[in-house]
C-alpha cells in the first residue's frame, strides 16, 4: 500500500513537472508563477503544493531529469564505443552534451541566465555543477583519464558558453556544421591536462 502510494506521488511530481516545463518554455522561467503551473496542470492548489513549494524546486528536479536522461545516453555511448580512444570518447560526449537541442536544455540556458539575479537559482546551478562535474569525471576516470580534467573551471565554462551560444545566438547549427573544431579543442586540453603542460590562468 505504501509503495504504491509512492508510485502514485512520483507520477503525480512528474505530471506537474511536465507542465512547469511547458510554462517555462512558453513564459519564460521567472515569469512563471505558481499559479500558472496550477492552471496548466489542472489540479488543486493543494495538490501542486504539498509535491513543490515553488517553481525552484520544479526547475531543480527537471534538471535532475535531464542528468538521468544525459547519464542513460552517455551510458549507450560507451557501450557502442568501446576500444575507442579514451580522447577521443571523451570529448565526444562532452561535444554531444553541449550541442544537445532538447527541451530541458532550453530550460537549462533559462537558468544560466536567470541565476546572476537570484541567489536560490545561483545555489541551484552551483549544485547542479558540482553533481555533474563529479559524474563526468567519474566517466573520465572509467575511460583511463587521470588527471582532473574540471578542476580550473574551463571546460564547464566552455560547454556553458556554447550551450548559452547555441540557445540565444541560434549558433548550434553552425556549431553542428564544425564540430569537429569544438572536439580538437576539448581533447587538445584534456590532453594537456594529463601531460600537465596546461597553464592555468588566474581570474585575478
Amino acid at each position: 500500500m505504501k509503495e504504491e502510494k509512492q508510485k502514485v506521488g512520483q507520477i503525480r511530481k512528474k505530471e506537474i513537472r511536465e507542465a512547469a516545463k511547458k510554462c517555462f518554455l512558453t513564459k519564460g522561467f521567472q515569469s512563471t508563477t505558481m499559479e500558472d503551473v496550477i492552471t496548466e496542470i489542472g489540479m488543486s492548489r493543494g495538490g501542486v503544493y504539498h509535491h513543490y513549494a515553488s517553481t525552484n524546486e520544479m526547475l531543480k528536479d527537471l534538471m535532475l531529469d535531464g542528468n538521468d536522461y544525459r547519464n542513460s545516453l552517455i551510458n549507450e555511448y560507451l557501450e557502442n564505443n568501446k576500444g575507442k580512444d579514451k580522447y577521443l570518447q571523451m570529448g565526444e560526449i562532452l561535444v554531444d552534451k553541449s550541442l544537445a537541442d532538447t527541451e530541458l536544455m532550453k530550460i537549462y540556458t533559462l537558468l544560466l541566465q536567470a541565476k546572476n539575479y537570484n541567489d536560490d537559482l545561483e545555489n541551484l546551478y552551483q549544485e547542479l555543477k558540482l553533481n555533474t562535474t563529479n559524474e563526468l569525471s567519474i566517466i573520465a576516470n572509467q575511460l583511463g583519464i587521470k588527471a582532473d580534467i574540471f578542476r580550473d573551471g574551463f571546460l564547464v565554462d566552455y560547454i556553458n558558453g556554447l550551450i548559452l551560444s547555441s540557445e540565444v545566438l541560434g549558433a548550434r547549427k553552425s556549431y553542428g556544421g564544425h564540430k569537429k573544431y569544438i572536439k580538437e579543442t576539448i581533447i587538445n586540453y584534456i590532453v594537456d591536462v594529463e601531460n600537465n603542460t596546461h597553464e592555468e590562468v588566474s581570474n585575478e
